[in-house]
């Protein structure tokens, strides 16, 4: 009797200690999926807009006007987007575009050879880090919405740098302190000052990249035709539970919402040359 006693108390221990077993796994399971779930954040998606009728990753050649208006409107659309990526043609320096950088109280040129091969006006830091091993630093005060912001007063626009242009060009850099020059070498040549406001490192490091109010002021005073098809590709971006139909209804106004073009014209006063296919039809 003893013996059996002593066996039912055995088995009831070995219960409890299985059973705590389990709820302490158990609670180190949920606790590691609710950390991943925090780190990760919602999950993007991307909603591409194309030529109706053409190729499939080539240049949309849209005109400027539709980025414009775009961020003309970015408080709106962007409350319940999460991001605008456009980008431009890009620019080979030194035969399109110059450049010039502060030093002190003058301003000088590039040094020949140096390792600068392309300029591109973006809206967004997405394109960026579609380079190699990227990642992009931004001076205090500074993000990637600067990249779609409007002339502001003193400062014409803004542009982030490769790394190793802190000790080459910009040898006497200082946190927020370095502008540079942008120069459209055109038949008339056009400038534009750009305050830094980060810099990059990638595996490629070759390519200057500006603010987009700015970057298309360097072709409207004398290369308006420029302007026609300056924009190269176009996506919108957007969270899990973002309210679709409002992002729908934005679009809408721009472009069609399938392949067959829309008769009339849109609010950029254009004919819709360019679709997006809804999410539930991807």
């Amino acid at each position: 009797m003893f013996y059996g006693k002593n066996r039912k108390k055995a088995k009831g221990r070995i219960a409890v200690f299985i059973t705590v077993g389990i709820v302490v796994v158990a609670g180190a399971m949920l606790l590691l999926i609710f950390l991943g779930n925090k780190d990760e954040g919602p999950s993007v998606h991307e909603l591409p807009v194309q030529r109706i009728s053409g190729t499939e990753g080539a240049s949309l050649d849209m005109p400027y006007e539709y980025i414009q208006s775009m961020m003309d409107k970015q408080e709106i659309f962007l409350q319940n987007a999460e991001d605008i990526e456009a980008q431009t043609i890009i620019a080979k320096r030194p035969d399109d575009i110059g450049l010039a950088f502060e030093s002190g109280k003058i301003w000088l040129k590039a040094p020949p050879g140096d390792k600068l091969l392309y300029v591109q006006g973006i809206t967004s830091i997405k394109t960026i880090e579609r380079k190699g091993n990227c990642k992009v630093t931004f001076i205090d005060g500074y993000d990637s919405s600067y990249l779609m912001k409007n002339n502001d007063g003193d400062v014409e626009g803004y542009t982030i740098l490769p790394e190793w242009m802190k000790d080459s060009i910009a040898s006497g850099y200082m946190v927020d302190n370095i502008s540079i020059i942008l120069i459209n070498k055109g038949p008339e040549p056009d400038l534009r000052q750009f305050k830094v406001i980060g810099f990059y490192k990638a595996d490629t490091e070759d390519t200057i990249y500006a603010s987009m109010y700015t970057y298309a002021d360097l072709y409207t005073s004398f290369e308006e035709e420029a302007l026609d098809s300056l924009i190269t590709s176009l996506s919108i971006y957007y969270e899990d539970g973002a309210d679709m139909s409002s992002i729908y209804s934005f679009m809408n106004d721009y472009f069609s919402d399938t392949q067959t073009k829309k008769e009339g014209q849109n609010c950029v006063y254009m004919d819709y040359d360019f679709c997006y296919i809804p999410v539930t039809e991807q």
